[in-house]
């Protein structure tokens, strides 16, 4: 399906239709432009436009519609079991108390390096993926021939990061936090991934639009101020990917239109006569064994599952091609998970449940009163990491391993080392577990 400037009123007249739609359903989750969900209901607009075209038959048009209303029937059962609204999230007078900043700035401090070397050595081996002639390939070769823990480093202390040092910045102020702060930015963005910054962005607004933050409207205000800058970077950094990788100005617009629209690039691939067939005996257990794959392939328990999106992209190819360039296909989303391995008719309950834990994961998040600081940063990265379970439950379960892999034996380690104990405190009522060695020391 091309994309030109004469079928353009069309596309922007039916997204905009379904974006209404979208948000008129979503509206009271949502609490920012930079929340996941938003961004969630803006490229599924341009993807129920793409499902009009390219789905084959009524009947699986009707079962793409009916799993995205169950997606959000499953939100809306989260929210209405604990009564959580995020429509009066800046209007609240409860305590909020998070104990052991002054561990978390030390852990936060140590990741940093961590993540700086993680990139410095990408960068001196393969070179950074936004410098070279294209960059899109670039960021997934970059991490082949055993860089791949690079890369899963990357993504857990990246985010974990900058999630701490927006919360140290908020809790004690300093401008050496918004400096270091954009030190994370700078090395996420020579990444080469077009919505690297734009992630970034999203780990801010999770911290400012929590309730202990959003209280502050000296917080909000000064976020908001900065926020059309945030967008021309996210814009400056997706039309330098683009630009690199396409034939002028007018190309790249294309390109970009083409990337909104094709949000749910799967469905291209997946409604074909060889992937029907092929995904055709496919059943729950493979969902199951696959959904596991990534920890058990990390730890070299078993070798590693070709992702579901590769398969759809690497069936079209010719009999008796060969495969000269590293496979990227699309991300296989709720509804296609479903569809291939619950069937038509389990797909709905499969996408009503990823819709309730989503939901659940970042109603626990903004539910958070008094807990420890490490715990608040790592749940609230957790939270940043649910949004793939919307865009590729395997994804999900990759950055959510990764989280803890790479964050909690450091945190055990250095909370023994300089407080002689182990102290998590994990839900509002400040209940704590705890394991001492030694001595007391300064929580605060």
């Amino acid at each position: 399906m091309d994309v030109n400037y004469e079928i353009l009123p069309m596309i922007i007249l039916l997204t905009s239709a379904f974006f209404v739609i979208y948000f008129l359903m979503y509206y009271r989750f949502i609490y920012s432009v930079l929340d996941p969900l938003f961004l969630f209901v803006f490229t599924t607009s341009f993807a129920s436009v793409l499902a009009i075209q390219i789905v084959p038959t009524v009947k699986d048009l009707i079962h793409f519609f009916v799993c995205q209303s169950s997606v959000w029937a499953g939100f809306a059962i989260a929210h209405h079991r604990t009564n959580y609204s995020f429509s009066g999230i800046n209007i609240t007078n409860k305590v909020h108390e998070f104990s052991g900043q002054s561990l978390l700035k030390c852990i936060t401090y140590i990741f940093l390096v961590l993540y700086i070397l993680s990139n410095l050595v990408i960068g001196y081996v393969k070179g950074f993926a936004l410098l070279s002639e294209a960059p899109s390939s670039a960021k997934f070769a970059n991490f082949q021939e055993g860089f791949g823990l690079f890369r899963k480093m990357n993504w857990a202390l990246g985010t974990f990061t900058i999630i701490s040092f927006v919360f140290l910045y908020l809790i004690q102020g300093g401008k050496k936090y918004f400096l270091l702060i954009l030190i994370v930015t700078f090395f996420s963005s020579l990444e080469g991934s077009k919505a690297a910054l734009l992630q970034i962005a999203i780990s801010a607004g999770i911290v400012i639009y929590h309730p202990m933050f959003s209280v502050r409207r000296e917080a909000l205000k000064k976020f908001r101020r900065y926020m059309p800058l945030a967008f021309i970077g996210i814009f400056g950094v997706v039309f330098t990917v683009l630009l690199k990788e396409n034939d002028g100005l007018n190309g790249a617009f294309l390109a970009f239109v083409r990337r909104l629209l094709y949000s749910s690039d799967s469905l291209i691939y997946f409604y074909t006569p060889v992937n029907i067939d092929y995904f055709g005996g496919y059943s729950i257990a493979d969902y199951f064994a696959r959904l596991v794959n990534p920890i058990f392939g990390f730890l070299r328990l078993q070798p590693y599952q070709e992702a579901l999106g590769n398969i759809l992209y690497d069936n079209l190819r010719p009999p008796g091609s060969v495969i000269e360039s590293i496979t990227v296909g699309p991300n296989a989303p709720f509804y296609l998970e479903g569809r291939i391995y619950f069937y038509y008719w389990g797909a709905f309950p499969y996408c009503a449940i990823v819709g309730y834990l989503y939901g659940a994961i970042r109603i626990y998040f903004f539910s958070l009163m008094r807990t420890s600081a490490f715990y608040f940063v790592f749940i609230g990265s957790f939270c940043h990491f649910a949004q793939a379970i919307l865009v590729d439950s395997n994804l999900a379960v990759t950055q959510f391993f990764n989280l803890f892999f790479f964050t909690i034996p450091i945190f055990i380690l250095v909370s023994l080392l300089l407080t002689g104990k182990l102290t998590v405190r994990f839900n509002k009522n400040l209940k704590r577990f705890k394991f001492k060695i030694l001595h007391k020391y300064d929580s605060n």
